[in-house]
Parts: C-alpha cells; sequence; structure tokens
C-alpha cells in the first residue's frame, strides 16, 4: 500500500514580521500624531490676560516702578542668583541687568537691576519662604509703587532711607529731592547722609527729604495721592492662563482625528492569510 502524505505550501518566510511591523508602525504614527495634536491644543489654549487686581500684594509684597528708572533688587534672606520673585513688564523696554528683555513675565534672581525705558514699566511680586527683607537699591530717579504686605522693606534712593513693613507707599525722586507718600501703615524715613535725622510718616502723610534736609510730614488729601499715583493708569500687566475648557475641546477633537486614522487603516482590508492552512493543498505519492 502505498503511504500518502500530505505537504502543505507555507508562505514566504518573513510575511508575518511584515505584518507586525506595519502594525507596530501605525501605532506609534498614532500615538505621535496624538501627542503632536495635545501640544497644539495646549499652545491654543494658552493665552495672556491682565492681571486682575494690581492691588493685591501675596505675602512678600510687589513693586511698580514707571518708565525711565533702574533700580536694584536685593532680598536679603537669599542667596546670590537664587530667584526672589516673578517680574511682569508693560511696554516694549524693559530690561533685567542690561540685557535680558522682558515681553511679559519672567522669574527674577537675587540683586537683578531692572531698566525701564520710555512708555514702559514693570512689576515684581516677591517670594516669602518664612522670612523676607528687601533691599530696593540705586532708585535715583522716577516714581515708585508699592505694597510690603508682610515683608521688611528698605528702600534707597538718592537722597534718603525708607525703612518699613505693611505698608502702601508711593515715592517720586528727582535730582534735588526724594518725596515719600504713605497711603496706608507707616514708614521711617532718614537722611542718606545723616541717618541720626529721620521721620516718622504715618497713612495719609508726605515727606520730603533732600542731600541735608526733611521737609515734614504733612497731611495729603485724596486728591494729591491720585495725582501721584496717576501714571500706574498708564500700564497694563498680563500673565499666562491655560483655558481648561479649551483643552477639554481640543483633547475631544485630537483623540476623534486619531480614532478616524485608525478606522481609515483597519478598512482598508488585507490579503488572506495562508498560513493556516485554508487554502489548496496537494498530495504526493511516495
Amino acid at each position: 500500500m502505498k503511504m500518502m502524505k500530505r505537504i502543505f505550501i507555507s508562505p514566504p518566510a518573513g510575511r508575518t514580521d511584515k505584518s507586525n511591523l506595519r502594525t507596530i508602525f501605525s501605532s506609534t504614527l498614532c500615538c505621535n500624531s496624538f501627542l503632536i495634536l495635545m501640544l497644539a491644543v495646549l499652545l491654543g489654549a494658552c493665552t495672556t490676560v491682565p492681571v486682575a487686581n494690581r492691588n493685591v500684594a501675596s505675602a512678600g509684597g510687589f513693586w511698580e516702578q514707571d518708565e525711565n528708572t533702574d533700580p536694584r533688587f536685593h532680598h536679603m534672606a537669599k542667596e546670590a542668583e537664587k530667584e526672589i520673585g516673578i517680574l511682569y513688564a508693560s511696554g516694549s523696554s524693559v530690561l533685567v541687568n542690561g540685557t535680558a528683555m522682558v515681553e511679559d513675565t519672567m522669574d527674577i534672581e537675587n540683586n537683578s537691576f531692572v531698566s525701564t525705558g520710555p512708555k514702559s514699566s514693570a512689576r515684581i511680586e516677591f517670594k516669602d519662604d518664612g522670612f523676607c527683607s528687601i533691599q530696593v537699591e540705586d532708585f535715583s530717579v522716577g516714581n515708585g509703587y508699592g505694597d510690603t504686605a508682610n515683608c521688611e522693606y528698605s528702600i534707597v534712593t538718592t537722597h534718603a532711607t525708607a525703612n518699613t513693613q505693611d505698608t502702601i507707599y508711593h515715592i517720586n525722586v528727582s535730582g534735588q529731592r526724594t518725596e515719600i507718600t504713605v497711603l496706608r501703615g507707616l514708614l521711617k524715613a532718614s537722611l542718606l547722609a545723616d541717618p541720626a535725622q529721620s521721620a516718622i510718616v504715618n497713612s495719609g502723610e508726605e515727606i520730603i527729604l533732600t542731600a541735608d534736609s526733611i521737609i515734614g510730614p504733612r497731611p495729603v488729601s485724596f486728591e494729591e495721592i491720585e495725582r501721584r499715583i496717576r501714571w500706574r493708569d498708564n500700564y497694563t500687566f498680563h500673565t499666562s492662563k491655560v483655558s481648561w475648557v479649551k483643552v477639554l475641546v481640543g483633547a475631544g477633537v485630537a483623540a476623534g482625528i486619531v480614532a478616524a486614522i485608525l478606522r481609515g487603516k483597519s478598512g482598508g482590508g488585507s490579503p488572506p492569510d495562508r498560513s493556516t492552512g485554508s487554502g489548496p493543498s496537494h498530495n504526493y505519492p511516495d
């Protein structure tokens, strides 16, 4: 009796590997596409909005300066080059240490000086890490406005030194004098050349210090205070904000696009797999 042996014709070697490679490539492509789409969504959802309330201070307080001035900022409780706060810029001429141009916001390091050119202003919100002591140095010309909050502040001008805490104040410095107005709280003002000559300035009062004399303090009216700080109305500061509604909507759209890509790849059909033996077979006699 002849023995019959069934021999199956198998597909060429490597066809299954190619199919796996196509599957892996397709999955990687879809994953990368989703990541790119989500990055685009996040970038589109990130917008700049005006600082909501410029009169609200964090625990470290804040400082705002008018155009054409360049004071230096030193946080007594932090090491050199450590971050001491966030700088907001308004206008096209705000520089840090004479070189770094600020468009909207940036972190500011200890011992930095901030320069504001024409029609430009800067706002710094200082950090409070438990102990906070800020020194504003080399303030030789222009307007400054601030709220010290819980922080100790020392402001050094051409003619005077002002030391304060829990105070809202305005300072104007010219070549001949330093004019300090206290809106809330109190501060101690001293002559730079002779610190023994000093005076306490209370809320609603103003003092003038020259190179060798102190004038005041004297009471100031609400209208006078409004005139002093009116320059702040010329500037708007912005901060970045993410719209999470846009992120959620964008994520849904991105997922839909990727799902459509996957359906397109799986719906195109593929040739029958002949490795299972469903195709024709041939019998050969021994």
